[in-house]
């Protein structure tokens, strides 16, 4: 789960900004609380709602912490500069690393794991367990004369050859590349498994951190359909409930050479090379159009296509291409998943403008949904809107509201609801609407100019 997420001098954040999961006094919805299990433990909440007018930075918040679990997973190729995007408003910030700290429950332990870097080199980098009473050091990386220096503090190693191993992964690691992405490439996880610390935070950032922009795509449908996996079933069901009037998901049978025009012969030709038997890959090909593809025993390539199915009049079934679906429908198909994910599983599902083609009685249905369904699962949901039929205090905490809001300068500054204190039976969306919080579009008159030129030709002195 996560606890606390913050960044510096990334896009439009200048200075640091935080955002937080750990629940106020608020003694409103408490099933929306995840509680401590000791004294040590720290209580987290399951839900939070992010507001901003449009170019405020509320996506800029999502794509930080992607940026950033980017680097974590996907690591970085030797020689090859780092993604890097400071604030572009003030010159100074050019010569200045962005920071990221995240602090995340996983496995037993809460953690704070953090790092600054530029387009060249990780000028820090450092993990903590931490709790109520203080925090332990698992190591700290920083930077003196252009070297990595390590520090593994109080770390306690079975064997010599063991911290011999973890010094040489320390000591090899580039200065381009974190080294808990080095830890993963080597098999440090593996082999040194009882470090707890680092297998948990890795396995949060590769298996629990599930980031959905406006145009991601969900591909475990097809897998889920081939196998008879019930989520699909599950998630049909969904669907026909939001009277999306989809019965049901399907795979058809498709000829592999004549019927996919809009997947280009190269593409072709590099899945016959590669696919290998009972193997399967996904394509997805234009208009959201999304093909799996299946080598059976006899070595033939099989080709599938996600389909949605209806009932005709008649009480036939009648299929129709994804495409062909509503731009809300399409959304839900890219959403749904991820849901019935963390209505089973301990997952963080951060939606970036869930409301996107969507109704706004879904959107609130979703969230609903989410808070109804998950009271014995540690999963959270974090979601950025302009939704502001979710302000409302009879469904959500004052803690589970942010906002974001850009200076004069172009900085995005992030605050919580929770700072203004409204009272419970205050309309917050009202306050909202009418700019009592920030977080909305102060609209200027673009036209006023032209309109008094107009009437100045209109009517000449």
């Amino acid at each position: 789960m996560l606890l606390r997420f913050s960044v510096e001098n990334f896009k439009s954040f200048k200075q640091r900004a935080e955002f937080s999961m750990l629940p106020s006094r608020v003694k409103s919805h408490p099933a929306h609380v995840i509680r401590a299990k000791n004294a040590k433990d720290i209580s987290v909440l399951k839900s939070s709602i992010i507001y901003g007018a449009n170019a405020s930075g509320k996506s800029n918040l999502i794509k930080a912490m992607r940026h950033a679990q980017a680097m974590v997973v996907e690591g970085s190729k030797l020689g090859k500069n780092l993604p890097y995007e400071p604030f572009r408003l003030d010159e100074t910030c050019a010569t200045q690393p962005t920071r990221f700290e995240f602090e995340i429950k996983s496995g037993k332990q809460n953690y704070a794991y953090g790092f600054s870097a530029d387009h060249k080199t990780i000028y820090e980098e450092w993990l903590f367990e931490i709790n109520k009473s203080g925090e332990t050091p698992v190591f700290e990386r920083s930077l003196h004369n252009n070297q990595s220096q390590f520090d593994f503090g109080p770390l306690k190693f079975n064997s010599k050859e063991d911290e011999q191993f973890l010094q040489f992964t320390a000591k090899g690691t580039p200065a381009n590349r974190l080294f808990l992405a080095e830890c993963y490439e080597r098999n440090v996880l593996t082999n040194l498994s009882y470090l707890t610390a680092f297998v948990d935070v890795s396995y949060w950032f590769h298996e629990k951190l599930n980031i959905v922009f406006p145009n991601s795509k969900y591909h475990g449908l097809e897998m889920q359909l081939h196998v008879g996996n019930d989520n699909a079933d599950m998630l049909a069901k969904i669907l026909n409930e939001f009277d999306t009037g989809i019965a049901g998901l399907s795979l058809k049978e498709i000829d592999f050479s004549k019927e996919i025009p809009d997947i280009p012969t190269s593409v072709k030709q590099d899945i016959l090379q590669q696919i290998d038997e009972k193997e399967a890959i996904f394509v997805a090909g234009p208009r959201n159009t999304r093909y799996q593809f299946v080598r059976d025993q006899t070595g033939q390539v099989k080709a599938f296509k996600l389909m949605t199915k209806h009932v005709g009049a008649d009480g036939k079934d009648v299929f129709f291409d994804i495409f062909q679906e509503s731009d809300g429908t399409q959304r839900l198909l890219d959403i749904a998943p991820g849901l019935l994910d963390i209505f089973s599983k301990d997952k963080v599902y951060i939606i970036d403008e869930i409301d996107r083609s969507l109704h706004s009685e879904i959107t609130t249905s979703l969230l609903n949904t989410f808070l109804a369904l998950t009271c014995d699962v540690q999963s959270q949901l974090i979601v950025t809107t302009h939704e502001s039929n979710l302000l409302n205090l009879d469904m959500i905490r004052r803690d589970e509201v942010w906002f974001t809001q850009k200076d004069k300068q172009g900085a995005t500054s992030l605050y919580s609801l929770e700072e203004f204190q409204p009272r419970f039976d205050n309309d917050i969306r009202k306050g909202y609407l009418v700019g009592r919080f920030g977080g909305v579009p102060v609209i200027k008159d673009l036209f006023s100019d032209f309109k008094a030129n107009l009437l100045a030709e209109r009517n000449p002195a």
